[in-house]
């Protein structure tokens, strides 16, 4: 008789209750939240709309005004551009340090440019303009600064109305030709005078003696 009795059923292993169980609360709390959902989509459909109430404000348009343009300084110095100055506005004047030289003293000499005119202009100043003539007393030439110049550079200085410039030679007391062949160190004491001299112009001889 013991071979007519029906299996007993078999228990389920506690851990796959335990994966039943979790499965079960998961669902549970995804439908609890599909229906807090759906009573707040409900509960909105009643309320009125923030944003219709309170409408956004329009942003301010402000007028920007824009500044005035000003020259700039290349603007101001193109339009200032100066011309060459005519020669006729330019005055020029010779000197020396001393009106008399010991026999170990050697004369400086200036040359000095004055701008006469009203206007800017640009002058031409360069020592390839420049010279610094000497004579005797009899007229005789004894040195000049263009005969034995090398290579001498040019050089425009852009001159107000009333500036003047100053250039500044100082002399060894030594003489030579035209041609700068020739150099003589032995000169005798005496009365010179010196001529300084600009590009076409010439300055009033200046008086000084060699002791």
């Amino acid at each position: 008789m013991a071979d007519n009795l029906p299996p007993r059923p078999r228990r389920i292993p506690p851990h796959i209750l335990r994966r039943r169980r979790i499965v079960a609360v998961v669902i549970l709390i995804v439908l609890l939240a599909l229906i807090g959902w759906g009573i707040w989509a409900l509960i909105g459909l009643f309320l009125p709309d923030d944003e219709e109430s309170s409408p956004t404000p329009e942003p301010t348009v402000s007028e920007s005004v824009e500044p005035s343009p000003s020259e700039s300084p290349s603007d101001k110095e193109s339009e200032q551009a100066a011309d060459a100055c005519d020669p006729e506005v330019l005055s020029l004047a010779g000197s020396t340090d001393q009106e008399a030289y010991a026999e170990d003293e050697f004369p400086t000499f200036a040359m000095t440019i004055t701008h006469d005119g009203d206007e800017l202009c640009d002058a031409s100043l360069g020592p390839d303009e420049q010279n610094f003539v000497v004579e005797d007393s009899e007229g005789e030439y004894v040195f000049t600064t263009q005969s034995c110049q090398v290579d001498p550079q040019s050089q425009v200085v852009e001159m107000e109305p009333g500036q003047s410039e100053s250039v500044e030679f100082q002399w060894e007391r030594v003489g030579t030709d035209e041609d700068c062949q020739t150099v003589v160190e032995d000169i005798s004491a005496g009365e010179y005078q010196l001529t300084v001299g600009m590009g076409e112009q010439t300055a009033d001889p200046v008086s000084f003696e060699l002791q």
